[in-house]
């Protein structure tokens, strides 16, 4: 398996679409700290399906989506991709190619491909079990990642042992199987829960379904007889029931006789009633017109009420339509003044966003001149710079120049004081002479200038000259002290080596030196004033980014005001259109107010004249309704004639109605005996239906005769019901249930059985994954512990190293220690190395897991960087010759590291905030060079 390449879109710092080729060998991965190239592993990491945000240095997971920058937008969406060659087959894909693929959206959906197919992330790990690769696997070291290896705790360090040894995959079965063993056994354990409270259920119901077939049989020796009788008492029931119809029929033929006569009657009365009627109808209709005509007479006055109150509301409506008229007017005057203030606020914001171009014209000038001072104070810095250091070699020349100059001073010293025969003591004593005969001679010419003062105060001439006398008697001593201190100074020359004279002359060698010396510390002056300089040039520069930061600051919120300002200019100039157009409508508002005032006082007079109409229209309504009254009390009085004919007939009629009702009443009785027998004959039938769910008239068919009478057969239902009633309470369905908790007992029996043997099967399985595992993890251990060993010797010159198991008993759950004896101390634990011995050791422990199980391709994360220039050399001639069969890819800062790589790939962040990928390929055999931009 050989990783070929890695695209990489929207994730982190990788805003481009960017494609990583990789060749086989060793890689390295360079550039400036902050320019991405953690992002190379991260983007690795989390398309192998890494989950913890942490571990991709992120709060959340999406936060690995590029986040926009100063001139970028923010993206929606991460994509990385990674293809891998698979013409070995060490994935289980029957491809020669295989590509995966992550894709995350900022709404937290996730999707993962195999070869643009979707997959989940349990597909996607299963892939990679046993293979070296994936986030957790040893394909992929960090720094941070060794240093958690060596110090986790011993039974954490086994996932780079399991994963050489390849029974990743084995231990995932073999969970597996343990939690399908435990739900096995759970399983079991809440079938035996049911099938004991089934067993229960199943003993009772056997019971009482053997019950209830007892009291079945008595229960169908019961129908039986009450069949039969009720069968008796339903042929009982019929016959009386045919012995009443007849009687009926006597009755009614009676009673029709005396209806006819009753019918002669009353066509007598009718033809009365029908003139009475008449008169009746012509009273009735009348009094309709009367009422239709109150009626009318009460609308008309509503009608007038309506009127009146019609106008009452009109005015009411002009009195309102005038308030709102004025209301208008006063708010138009408002929007008037309004659109004054606004066209002067327009004005005043017109100036403002003047001055503010000004003042950012003003800000961006100053921006641009700070940053023009900055340029020339770093170039000057530059040039001091160079200066200082044209100085410091200048004063390491002076200084050799100085040094020489000394040391033959020193040589021409000993040499000169070797042939003068120069002795300290002599000269001390010649000038301690020296220094005598001048003390003599200064008291000498002391005395002769204090008796010279003197005689310049004698004015007597006798005693000037004797005074001159006997100063002249001196001089001859003073003589004599002259030429004893002139013979001390030749001998204080003689003692005085001659060679010195030339070190002091002008252009002698004490001369040079301090020529040397002067401009050593003139040069030494320079420097420092070079350095003060550049601080003061420095700190210049440090007020004026502060400044133009400043600047920019101010720059930003006189634009945010500007666009303030410009937004408050448009929205006063919306609201300017807006009280214009509000204006306009207001004043529509007022002539439409004014018209329907107009119109209204019209509508007024109108309703007037239609109210003096209505009360004329009343007036003919109360003459005609004077003539109908005068009809009605004519008509009255022809009805009381005729009423009192009718009585006589009525009273006639009544007599024959009390027979008649005499004849019914014994119809009616007869009709209610029928209808109690046949309702007797249904309640038979209904209550039979009710209680047996059967129709007793499918029975009728039977031979009465040959049963026993009613009595003798209700005496033998009362005895079943005695022999029912000491079977006490019967559970009528307990057969059925019975038969179903049967079957439910026999299902669960069987599927008890059955996990047993599951249960069997699954036990067997697991041991045999335990004692595969065992074997394959021990016999890798045991080949990682001999090559850790001698790795270990490799890297360190020496020295030895061992890994112990915590519990050899318990080779599956067992912790690994690890020890190590760097040369020249003791056998001890790795917590107690130096970090640069520890990511030594931990290098030995990834080499050896190669020489076992090598990874297709790692990824080292700067893991070289606690190691000094020893160990990395040691460091990479192993790399380079692991690079010969395994693809490296190492991120890295140190050059001995890259000299081991075949391919250079360096990532640079030219525009901020986005990272770029440029590959160097090398070539060993020849200083050719192939540069390629990898980016988009």
């Amino acid at each position: 398996m050989f990783l070929k390449n890695l695209e990489i879109l929207g994730f982190k710092s990788f805003a481009d679409r960017t494609r990583i080729e990789f060749a086989d060998g060793i890689s390295a991965l360079l550039g400036p700290n902050g320019c991405g190239k953690s992002n190379v592993v991260d983007a690795i990491k989390w398309v192998l399906g890494e989950q913890a945000s942490k571990s991709l240095r992120a709060e959340a997971m999406e936060d690995v989506i590029f986040n926009g920058t100063e001139t970028r937008k923010a993206l929606n969406v991460a994509e990385v991709t990674l293809t891998l060659g698979n013409e070995d087959g060490i994935l289980p894909l029957d491809m020669s190619e295989i590509t995966i693929r992550r894709r995350l959206f900022r709404n937290g959906d996730s999707e993962y491909y195999i070869n643009n197919a979707p997959v989940k992330l349990r597909e996607l790990r299963e892939l990679f079990y046993d293979t070296g690769v994936g986030k957790t696997a040893y394909s992929i070291m960090e720094q941070g990642k060794i240093d958690q290896i060596l110090s986790n705790r011993p039974e954490e360090r086994r996932n780079l042992f399991e994963e050489a040894a390849g029974i990743t995959r084995f231990k995932v079965r073999g969970l597996e199987a343990e939690r399908k063993l435990e739900k096995t056994d759970e399983n079991i354990r809440q079938i035996e829960s049911i099938l004991s409270e089934v067993k229960r259920s199943y003993d009772s119901l056997k019971k009482q379904a053997d019950k209830t077939h007892s009291y079945r049989g008595l229960k169908d020796q019961a129908f039986e007889l009450d069949l039969n009788i009720q069968l008796l008492k339903l042929k009982e029931t019929k016959e009386s029931s045919q012995k009443q119809s007849k009687e009926l029929e006597n009755h009614q033929r009676e009673r029709d006789e005396l209806k006819k006569n009753i019918d002669n009657t009353n066509e007598t009365l009718e033809s009365s009633l029908d003139e009475m009627n008449a008169m009746e109808a012509q009273l009735i209709g009348n009094q309709k017109k009367l009422y239709g005509i109150e009626l009318e007479k009460n609308n008309h006055d509503n009608q007038i009420k309506m009127l009146a109150e019609r106008i009452r509301e009109i005015e009411e409506k002009i009195v309102q339509d005038v308030q709102r008229s004025r209301a208008a007017q006063e708010k138009a005057l408002a929007v008037q003044n309004q659109l004054a203030q606004h066209g002067k606020s327009i004005s005043e914001l017109g100036e403002q966003l003047k001055k503010t171009d000004e003042h950012i014209q003003q800000f961006a000038s100053n921006v641009e001149a700070a940053q023009s001072r900055i340029k020339t104070n770093s170039d000057e810095s530059t040039a001091l710079e160079e200066s200082i250091k044209a100085n410091d070699l200048r004063m390491s020349s002076i200084q050799a120049d100085l040094t020489a100059l000394t040391d033959r001073i020193v040589s021409q010293l000993d040499r000169g004081l070797g042939d003068s025969d120069y002795d300290a003591g002599s000269r001390q004593e010649i000038e301690n002479k020296v220094f005598a005969l001048l003390d003599s001679l200064t008291i000498n010419l002391t005395g002769r200038r204090d008796i010279l003062a003197d005689l310049q105060k004698i004015d007597s001439e006798d005693s000037l000259r004797q005074g001159i006398a006997k100063v002249c008697e001196g001089f001859p001593e003073t003589l004599k002290l002259l030429d004893e201190l002139r013979l001390g100074m030749q001998d204080f020359s003689t003692s005085m080596p001659l060679f010195l004279d030339e070190f002091l002359a002008p252009e002698g060698t004490i001369t040079k030196k301090r020529d040397l010396d002067s401009l050593l510390e003139k040069t030494h002056q320079e420097i420092i004033a070079a350095r003060k300089k550049i601080s003061d040039l420095g700190r210049e520069n440090t007020g004026l980014s502060l400044k133009i930061g400043e600047y920019r600051d101010t720059l930003e919120q006189l634009r945010l005001g500007k666009e303030r300002s410009i937004g408050q200019k448009k929205s006063l100039e919306e609201q300017v259109k807006r009280d214009q157009a509000s204006l306009a409508e207001l004043r529509s508002q007022i002539g439409e107010l004014e018209a329907q005032s107009a119109e209204d006082r019209g509508r007024i007079n109108g309703i007037k004249e239609k109210i003096e109409e209505v009360k004329q229209h009343l007036s003919d309504l109360s003459v005609k309704e004077k003539e109908l009254q005068k009809q009605l009390d004519e008509l009255e009085k022809g009805i009381s004639t005729r009423s009192k004919t009718l009585l006589n007939k009525e009273k006639q009629l009544k007599s024959q109605m009390l027979s008649l009702a005499a004849f019914q009443d014994k119809v009616e009785k007869s009709q209610i005996t029928g209808a109690e027998l046949a309702s007797e004959i249904r309640n038979i039938c209904a209550n039979f239906r009710e209680k047996y769910s059967r129709d007793l008239l499918e029975f009728e068919s039977r031979q009465l005769e040959q049963l026993a009478e009613a009595r003798e057969l209700r005496e033998q239902a009362s005895d079943i019901k005695e022999q029912l009633r000491a079977l006490g309470s019967v559970n009528l369905m307990a057969v059925e249930e019975f038969a179903e908790v049967k079957e439910r007992y026999d299902f669960l029996s069987g599927q008890l059985e059955d996990l047993r043997k599951a249960k069997d099967d699954l036990v067997k399985v697991t041991d045999e994954i335990r004692q595969e595992s065992a074997h394959l993890f021990s016999e890798t251990y045991e080949k990682i512990r001999r090559h850790f060993h001698v790795l270990f010797r490799r890297l360190f010159g020496g020295g030895r190293a061992e890994i112990k198991l915590t519990s050899p008993e318990a080779v599956l759950q067992s912790g690994i220690e690890i020890y190590a004896q760097p040369p020249g101390k003791k056998l001890e634990n790795i917590a107690l190395l130096s970090g640069g011995e520890r990511s030594l050791t931990a290098v030995a422990l990834l080499f050896a897991t190669y020489i076992v199980k090598p990874s297709p391709f790692c990824l080292l994360d700067e893991i070289d960087a606690a190691l000094d220039e020893s160990n990395v050399n040691r460091f990479v001639s192993m790399l380079m010759e692991f690079g010969e069969t395994s693809q490296f890819i190492i991120i890295t800062h140190n050059k001995k590291t890259v000299t081991g790589a075949k391919t250079l790939l360096g990532v640079t962040m030219e525009e901020s905030g986005v990272s770029k990928i440029i590959a160097i390929r090398l070539s060993h055999d020849a200083s050719s060079r192939e540069i390629v931009e990898n980016n988009g």
